[in-house]
């Protein structure tokens, strides 16, 4: 009978000492999920930065962790894949050849994955937060960026364009640079494209390009990617107001796109329960 007491409190003992350990090592709770001591110090450490600025920085990941969970935003492992698949090929190569490279730089494909889907779920999580600001901007100032920026909105009903597409993005880059010289990997053709065919806001692309000036790369699927140096436009007509409002708005939230970031997280970090247990 006593032995069994003394097992039965050494047992006891044992839990409580645990959990004493556990609580010690917590340093700050954020909504109930814990920062340890430990982070802080690594984060410090790999960083070289103050206690202060590290316990900001893992603030922030939990805050930005919670609100991917919360928005359900869910990469599923097909879509992993693909991107891995994707990247593969852009660096001309294919799956084994990919993973092949990253086993000789010694980094491991379970942590690779997983730093990859942590990426793609912060990029997922930013467009979420961009695309709820979507509506944001006042009709005041877009009817002034409207009235400023006319030419932005004559759509031409066709434009000649030469076409530079690519498996590879960096190489259209580099043609962008030296269009009158072919870059290997990077086809070219001319073409003429009817805007009143395309999606108002692919055609919005063509419109606010100038003449003798390349679009942004576009992703054209199927491991693609294009440009368009504009060489003329045909047919001009001028965009009406409400037309052009969802393309003015995505333009204003572009240019101030760090700021409504930082102004998202600072609105939840306040809101947020952040306990301190010890410093």
């Amino acid at each position: 009978m006593f032995r069994s007491t003394l097992l039965f409190c050494s047992f006891i003992f044992s839990l409580l000492y645990a959990e004493e350990k556990l609580i010690a090592g917590i340093a700050i709770t954020v909504n109930g999920d814990p920062i340890t001591l430990y982070e802080i110090a690594e984060i410090q450490k790999m960083q070289k930065i103050t206690k202060e600025k590290a316990i900001d920085i893992l603030i922030s990941e939990k805050l930005k962790s919670q609100e991917i969970k919360r928005l359900k935003v869910n990469i599923s492992e097909e879509k992993l894949d693909e991107e891995i698949q994707n990247m593969a090929y852009r660096n001309g190569t294919d799956l084994e050849g990919f993973y092949k490279a990253l086993k000789s730089q010694g980094i491991k494909i379970k942590d690779y994955k997983k730093d990859l889907k942590n990426q793609i779920e912060t990029q997922e999580l930013m467009r979420n937060v961009l695309l709820s600001n979507a509506n944001n901007s006042g009709e005041a100032e877009m009817k002034e960026y409207y009235d400023k920026h006319p030419d932005e909105f004559n759509m031409p009903k066709e434009v000649v364009v030469m076409r530079y597409s690519s498996s590879d993005s960096d190489l259209l880059k580099k043609a962008i640079k030296t269009p009158d010289i072919a870059v290997r990997g990077v086809e070219r053709a001319q073409e003429k494209m009817s805007l009143e065919m395309m999606a108002p806001q692919i055609a919005q692309v063509f419109t606010s390009t100038k003449i003798g000036e390349f679009t942004t790369i576009l992703n054209a699927g199927n491991n693609t990617y294009v440009t368009f140096l504009i060489k003329e436009k045909k047919g001009a007509e001028k965009t009406s107001f409400q037309q052009a409002k969802n393309f003015i708005a995505q333009k204003l939230i572009e240019k101030r796109q760090d700021k409504i970031l930082e102004d998202y997280f600072e609105k939840i970090k306040q809101k947020a329960n952040i306990i301190t247990i010890r410093n």
